[in-house]
């Protein structure tokens, strides 16, 4: 993809195209085959709208009519009449770039160490514990909640119950040996072993 000024190259036919622009020399042709190469390239869609913005902007169209365009092309999915105002007034003082500035998010404070741990104890202490109670009592979001189970303590839910995704060596051994005495008692008495269980 190309960075840096739009270029549009004309497409020769403006004075057969119906669909002319402001300026003469310029179609909608020339907006179309910008498009077609950016849908190749697998750009998002609010990107393509800023370009065409962008273009139509820098050709003298109000917003208004930017904004009835780009309904006509993109339906229900295109930006707001808020955006496209915004974005065009930010064109017209010489704005040049149509991705959106970078920004420092908020950090997490929800999710850390400490919680974790105060999570992990608490489930372990009460396997039924709901994410609702413990949210409650550690005093921070459900989500934020689920984000330290699912991800950071890597537990999932089964029967009501949380347990640790990944068996330590321990619940293998346990399972191991529940396994062979199983086994063995099924070999000691046979069909008999399934009805009595």
């Amino acid at each position: 993809m190309q960075h840096g000024p739009l270029k549009i190259v004309i497409c020769g036919r403006w004075q057969h195209c119906s669909k002319v622009i402001r300026q003469p020399g310029v179609c909608y042709c020339a907006v179309l085959s910008v498009v077609r190469k950016m849908s190749e390239a697998k750009v998002h869609v609010s990107v393509e709208e800023r370009i065409i913005i962008k273009f139509l902007t820098k050709e003298g169209c109000k917003p208004s009519e930017i904004c009835s365009r780009l309904k006509k092309q993109y339906g229900e999915k295109t930006l707001s009449n808020v955006s496209v105002y915004k974005w065009s007034s930010a064109f017209k003082k010489g704005r040049e770039t149509v991705e959106n500035e970078r920004h420092e998010r908020r950090p997490r404070t929800s999710i850390t160490g400490e919680n974790s741990d105060r999570v992990d104890a608490l489930i372990r202490e009460n396997r039924r514990i709901t994410v609702c109670e413990l949210s409650g009592i550690l005093n921070i979001s459900e989500g934020s909640v689920k984000t330290i189970i699912k991800q950071h303590l890597q537990y999932s839910k089964v029967c009501a119950r949380w347990i640790p995704r990944l068996l330590t060596d321990e619940h293998k051994s346990t399972r191991l040996q529940v396994a062979q005495s199983l086994l063995s008692w099924y070999e000691q008495e046979g069909d008999i072993f399934l009805i009595l269980s």
